[in-house]
């Protein structure tokens, strides 16, 4: 009877945890979609005057001037069929971040906003006199600098009203990303949990069983 019901135990959260996981499956898909949807591509930048920029996107244009700039961002990847390198920028602003690649027809333009601010083609640049602690390592100068730039963790051009949608869908994402791997951790691992006792049972009844052989087998000597 015991069997039988720690069988139903395992089943039903078996059950719990693959709707979970389901679930949070289609949360981080839809807001995926959702955020594709609302993401504002930029299609060129222009140089105005010294250091002012204007951002052309979909919602039309953005002046975004130097001291704007809060954090710039470079990586490096390789496009899929040509196998050559490919660099990526995210500039954040107090208006949103900029996000483009070497493969845009603005890349100059952009490097050059980048240039405007850092001379050293760091692969992370951050505004340091408004991150700046005493006596911080860097690695606390980018834990400040990333507290600085969260609330323009949008694209530049994003309409005020749909941020906090932006910001929404980003928090159901984690959500839907730490429910799902606590029903998988769970889901798996008390399985293997299940097994070790199930072995060790079916080894102490063999133990057992090869004891009364052997206590019946010098009996009957």
């Amino acid at each position: 009877m015991s069997e039988l019901f720690n069988k139903e135990r395992q089943i039903d959260r078996e059950r719990l945890a693959g709707a979970i996981i389901i679930m949070s499956l289609l949360v981080i898909f839809l807001s995926m979609l959702s955020i594709r949807y609302l993401d504002v591509k930029i299609s060129n930048i222009e140089v105005v005057d010294g250091d002012l920029y204007t951002v052309v996107t979909d919602n039309g244009p953005i002046n975004v001037d130097k001291s704007e700039i809060l954090r710039i961002e470079k990586t490096y990847t390789k496009a899929s069929i040509t196998g050559t390198p490919v660099e990526l920028d995210k500039i954040y602003t107090t208006q949103g971040f900029i996000y483009f690649s070497s493969l845009d027809s603005f890349y100059k333009i952009g490097q050059q906003l980048i240039k405007s601010v850092d001379n050293e083609k760091k692969p992370v640049w951050i505004l340091s006199d408004k991150t700046t602690i005493t006596d911080a390592t860097p690695n606390e100068l980018q834990n400040a600098n990333l507290k600085l730039i969260q609330p323009f963790s949008y694209a530049i051009g994003t309409p005020s009203n749909l941020i906090s949608i932006v910001f929404t869908l980003i928090f159901l994402q984690y959500l839907a990303f730490a429910f799902g791997g606590i029903a998988l951790f769970v889901l798996i691992f008390p399985l293997k949990i299940d097994s070790a006792k199930h072995t060790v049972s079916s080894v102490q009844q063999d133990s057992e069983f090869c004891s009364t052989d052997e206590h019946i087998g010098a009996v009957a000597k």
